[in-house]
């Protein structure tokens, strides 16, 4: 191979000439190794979200909300005993519920509980669980009945 400045002989790809000092490339050689692996990797990123935006089900973007979501009202309201209990509070039967919609990736629910009333739930994108009563939050001026959208 010669020096493309000099035409002084060039031993070994990439090394710079000797008598020139020239230690040029092929810019299009470069662009094409860097944009296609580029471009490849952010088109299968691009269609595997799409994929899971599709297959998602659920009102929310976290995945344990979804899950208490599809399940019936009798199973709803075991998931959020078990949630209750985990965190310390008792809730034997659960009157209503409402999804009040994502924070991030965390979602709030609000759940009225036949034996202790009403509560807020926040379930983390981990499985993590917060609850607080309505009581002190509506003084607080957050209500727990609307959702987060409004």
């Amino acid at each position: 191979m010669n020096c493309p400045k000099c035409r002084a002989p060039i031993d070994g790809f990439g090394t710079g000439c000797i008598a020139c000092g020239h230690s040029g490339g092929d810019l299009r050689r470069a662009l094409l190794w860097t944009l296609v692996p580029t471009g490849v990797i952010a088109a299968t990123l691009g269609a595997s979200i799409a994929i899971a935006e599709a297959h998602r089900t659920g009102s929310s973007r976290n995945r344990y909300s979804n899950a208490i979501e599809e399940r019936d009202a009798a199973g709803r309201t075991q998931s959020f005993a078990k949630l209750m209990h985990d965190a310390g509070e008792v809730c034997t039967s659960t009157k209503r519920s409402l999804f009040r919609g994502d924070i991030g990736t965390n979602a709030v629910w609000a759940i009225g509980c036949g034996d202790t009333g009403d509560w807020m739930i926040l379930i983390a994108d981990n499985g993590a669980t917060r609850v607080a009563q309505c009581g002190p939050l509506e003084k607080a001026g957050t209500p727990c009945w609307t959702p987060l959208d409004s």
